[in-house]
C-alpha cells in the first residue's frame, strides 16, 4: 500500500465510545463480547470509536468517500468500515490499529496524550471521555470484493477522562456541548506522515456483520 494511498484524518472534540487503548482486545465470538488479549493473538487490537451529529458525519463520509475515488481503487466504493447510524440520528465511526504488522512484528500502540500534550498517566478511559482523535484512512476491500475506507488510529487527545468500574461503561457522562468536526488540519499532535507500515495491512479485511451496515452509498 503506497503511502499516497493514506489520508490524515482529524476528528476534534468528540465523544469516544469503547475506547481500547490501554491494551489490545480481540472479539470472543463465543461470548460475544470484546476480552483483552496479547498484541499477538489473533484479531487483537487497540481500537477507539466516536460519535458525530448527522450533518458532521455526513461531511466526513464524503471526504472519506472521496479519498477512496483519488487513490484509483479498483473494486466499487461501498462503506466506510465500521461505521454505524444510530437510532437518534448521530453516527459512530470506529478507528483501530492492529497488534501486528503485516510482518508479524509486534505494533506500538497508539499514542495517548491529556490536554497539556503530556502522555495520559492512565490509558484505561471510559466511555463519556471527550477528545480529538488522529487516524489515517485507507482503502481496502473486503473477502467478499467489497471496496471502503478503514480508519486506523494514530494517536488520541484526552480532554475530559472518564474512569470507573463494575459496569459504569454503560452510562454516559454529561457534559458541555462542545464544537465537533473532522479534517486534516489543526494538528494538536504536531506533523506526522505514516510510517512504512504503521498498521498491519492486510488487503482483505473481514469486518464483523454488525460494521456493515450500510446498504446505500450514502447512508443519509
Amino acid at each position: 500500500m503506497a503511502n499516497n494511498d493514506f489520508k490524515k484524518i482529524i476528528v476534534k472534540n468528540v465523544e469516544l465510545k469503547y475506547p481500547r487503548l490501554g491494551e489490545t482486545f480481540r472479539y470472543n465470538a463465543a461470548e460475544r463480547r470484546s476480552e483483552p488479549c496479547k498484541p499477538t493473538a489473533n484479531g487483537a487490537a487497540w481500537s477507539i470509536s466516536w460519535v458525530m451529529k448527522g450533518d458532521e458525519a455526513k461531511a466526513l463520509f464524503m471526504d472519506l468517500k472521496a479519498h477512496y475515488a483519488a487513490t484509483g481503487a479498483k473494486a466499487p466504493f461501498t462503506t466506510v468500515f465500521g461505521m454505524q447510524k444510530q437510532e437518534d440520528g448521530t453516527v459512530l465511526f470506529r478507528a483501530k490499529r492492529n497488534g501486528t504488522k503485516s510482518n508479524g512484528e509486534v505494533n506500538n500502540p497508539p499514542i495517548v496524550i491529556g490536554g497539556d500534550k503530556m502522555p495520559l498517566a492512565d490509558r484505561n478511559i471510559w466511555s463519556g471521555s471527550v477528545g480529538t482523535i488522529r487516524c489515517w484512512a485507507a482503502p481496502v476491500t473486503d473477502p467478499d470484493g467489497n471496496g471502503g475506507i478503514s480508519l486506523f488510529v494514530d494517536a488520541v487527545q484526552v480532554t475530559e477522562a472518564v474512569y470507573g468500574g463494575g459496569g459504569l461503561d454503560d452510562f454516559e457522562d454529561v457534559g458541555p456541548t462542545k464544537k465537533t468536526g473532522a479534517g486534516d488540519g489543526d494538528d494538536p499532535f504536531g506533523s506526522a506522515a505514516p510510517a512504512d507500515d504503521p498498521f498491519s495491512t492486510s488487503a482483505n479485511p473481514a469486518p464483523a456483520a454488525s460494521q456493515q451496515v450500510m446498504d446505500d452509498e450514502i447512508p443519509w
